[in-house]
């Protein structure tokens, strides 16, 4: 079978609930960095937002894409590919209680839980990113007719890249992002080419009916029995998952998800540093044989399981966080007690998803592999 890579790429921006303000306090200019960033990753809203993106492509970062973005301030979303033509129609909508993203040209609908079924997890990861990056202001900017104060986000990790937001400082909105690498200059990640927040937005435009989309529906969701046996203790999904305790760069779990049904069988854990999200899929080895890397993605095998992680970083960032989880597979067939975390330990550590996150990578039939590359 042909291998399917339409190079999905859809960010979500998040808007921010109203911050109190300072009164007369003194705040030294990385803690006013540290605020703004905060009304950013908020997912309480403040305002509905209708914006028009443009965003670098996974594949290609010299050519963009455009993306509609509809928001409602209870936290619906709908997201729609307008450019290339080659994606058009391409499109996520999170109704509060599921998310799904309808591929028209392949018939395959993702379909995953709404992060706000989650509990709030803004403050923890704020937390990590102070941890992980020394934040302060970098000026002000014209987007999109809105004015933008700049946070720069400089990590405490040479392999990582800078990254300077944009930010509406009056409703957190993100209106652009650049990242930096160590000795060149700011590059573009994705810009509002307009922005508006109306008053109101059609109830209509976040409603979800699977039956309307034909071909195949692929489910993703979290269950609290992401280690529950089956025969001879081995998962539905015909491996145990691996769940690491320790990883570089200051990157921590934020959440898992499992498919176990038919041929999609997998595992989706996703990890952030605060800032960069990424997932790591998890496939039983057997059933992934035919599975190729791609842009965006590093591979690897481990205790019979393929990794693959996928996250918008350096290839050797990407490198040492798969090592980390095949050194854990193989500490997990060792030592059961220091391997993979177990479900309590799991359910402790898990965080919501402040933003919506589409699948980045899925294998399809007969082990060919299809290509989403990770939202910021």
């Amino acid at each position: 079978m042909a291998r399917i890579n339409p190079a999905l790429t859809i960010l979500v921006f998040g808007i921010a609930a109203t911050l109190c303000a300072a009164g007369g306090t003194y705040q030294s200019e990385s803690e006013k960095a540290r605020q703004l960033l905060l009304k950013t990753l908020d997912r309480n809203f403040s305002h509905n937002v209708i914006a028009l993106i443009s965003q670098r492509s996974p594949e290609d970062h010299e050519s963009f894409q455009r993306i509609q973005v509809q928001i409602s301030r209870d936290g619906k979303m709908r997201q729609t590919v307008i450019y290339p033509l080659s994606m058009q129609g391409v499109e996520t909508i999170d109704d509060g209680k599921q998310s799904a993203t309808f591929l028209p040209d392949e018939k395959v609908t993702l379909v995953q839980e709404s992060p706000r079924l989650l509990p709030n997890d803004t403050n923890a990861r704020i937390n990590l990113t102070v941890r992980n990056y020394t934040l302060k202001l970098g000026g002000s900017s014209q987007i999109a007719g809105q004015t933008a104060t700049i946070v720069v986000a400089a990590p405490r990790s040479r392999e990582l890249e800078t990254r300077r937001y944009h930010i509406d400082e009056r409703t957190g909105f993100l209106l652009q992002l650049e990242t930096v690498s160590a000795g060149s200059n700011p590059k573009l990640a994705f810009r509002a080419l307009q922005v508006t927040y109306p008053a109101r937005i059609n109830p209509a435009t976040f409603e979800i009916n699977l039956d309307e989309r034909d071909g195949q529906k692929v489910i993703y969701r979290r269950r609290s029995g992401l280690y529950d046996a089956g025969p001879k203790g081995t998962p539905s999904i015909g491996f145990e998952p691996v769940l690491p305790r320790d990883l570089p760069f200051g990157f921590d779990l934020q959440d898992a998800q499992i498919n176990d049904t038919g041929k999609y069988r997998s595992v989706a854990v996703r990890i952030t540093d605060g800032l960069i999200k990424g997932t790591v899929y998890q496939y039983s080895q057997a059933n992934a044989a035919r599975m190729k890397a791609s842009i965006g993605t590093t591979i690897g095998d481990g205790s019979g399981i393929r990794f693959v992680v996928a996250a918008d970083v350096p290839e050797s960032v990407r490198k040492k966080i798969l090592v980390a989880f095949i050194e854990a597979a193989r500490r997990s067939n060792w030592d059961r007690p220091t391997g993979p975390l177990s479900r309590a330990e799991l359910w402790q550590q898990i965080w919501s998803l402040t933003q919506s996150e589409q699948l980045n990578r899925l294998l399809v039939a007969n082990g060919s592999f299809e290509s989403f590359p990770p939202s910021e």
